[in-house]
């Protein structure tokens, strides 16, 4: 079937009514696609797959277009919460993957208006089933005070300025990370920190970040100076082995922070939405947002784009 079908208004009609007249999963799954391509910048490739497994879902309970039952979204997600996904493996489903399906099928209204069969208006597109920062809570201020004190007395003592500049950029600028290993020394400018990389941005430095910094950078340069070309990354190993002086990996750092959580007698979370990390970037969040920052602002220099959704102090239980 050609693509070009979809952009003549007469065709595009017809073939979508056939298609839901028989639950035609592909058909379908291609009209969606066809749509997203045509009205947003970043079509998800998810979305096509999860229509078409909604579409079969009514096959199987016998539905006839446009004869759906008002509550018919919200049974399949109930379903497939427990059962998993029609025609895929048996078993329950992440909370994170049914809200991943719900929000792919919210694109049925739109597609459907395009393709000249409207969804009847009595069904229902049901409100978010898992809170959208589920797990992404601030860690405590009493945990954050444990945490940086541990950091003095962490062993190897040679890990501790590093782990102090890691804390700062997660836990008071708001960095993730990856983009805390990929800054440049020259990325620090007294109380700015410009961040590279696809959300290329300026975000001002508190005084414990700046206070960290300062005592970091002499510490930084020296050990850029044991390679015979010197890195210009920021943070640098600092262990006595050939390494010295190289970018730190991701993996490492890892190991690093679990270490350094486990001698501050805390037990992180298992799950990865809920990780210490995503935890420290929250921190940041509530301290600019403490401070008075506009929440467009604190979007922009943290990444966070769900700040500006309506309700999302609510949904993520800070109210």
């Amino acid at each position: 079937m050609p693509l070009e079908a979809w952009d003549i208004p007469e065709e595009r009609k017809r073939m979508v009514g056939e298609a839901l007249a028989t639950w035609n999963e592909r058909v379908l799954a291609e009209g969606v696609w066809a749509y997203l391509v045509r009205h947003r910048r970043r079509p998800d490739t998810v979305v096509p797959h999860m229509v078409e497994r909604f579409v079969l879902w009514l096959a199987l309970k016998g539905r006839k277009w446009p004869a759906l039952e008002a509550g018919d979204i919200l049974a399949y997600l109930l379903e497939i919460k427990e059962k998993g996904f029609p025609g895929g493996p048996p078993g329950p489903l992440a909370p994170a993957t049914v809200e991943r399906a719900r929000g792919a099928l919210g694109y049925l209204w739109p597609f459907l208006e395009w393709a000249g069969h409207p969804m009847p208006p009595h069904v229902e597109y049901p409100p978010r089933q898992y809170p959208l920062l589920s797990g992404r809570v601030p860690i405590p201020e009493e945990v954050w005070e444990r945490v940086w004190q541990a950091t003095d007395h962490f062993t190897p003592a040679y890990w501790r300025p590093m782990l102090k500049v890691v804390l700062v950029m997660l836990g008071e600028v708001g960095l993730n990370l990856r983009e805390a290993l990929d800054l440049w020394r020259d990325d620090v400018r007294g109380e700015v920190l410009l961040v590279r990389g696809r959300r290329l941005r300026e975000i001002p430095l508190s005084p414990l970040a700046q206070g960290v910094l300062r005592e970091w950078l002499p510490v930084r340069d020296y050990l850029a100076s044991h390679q015979p070309l010197p890195f210009p990354h920021l943070l640098l190993s600092p262990a006595p082995t050939k390494n010295r002086g190289k970018p730190l990996t991701h993996p490492t750092v890892v190991v690093l922070l679990k270490d350094l959580l486990r001698y501050a007698g805390y037990k992180e979370e298992d799950r990865a939405r809920a990780s210490f990390a995503k935890r420290l970037r929250w921190r940041a969040i509530r301290g600019y947002l403490k401070a008075g920052y506009p929440k467009d602002k604190v979007a922009y220099w943290t990444g966070m784009r769900s700040l500006l959704m309506p309700g999302w102090e609510k949904e993520a239980g800070w109210e």
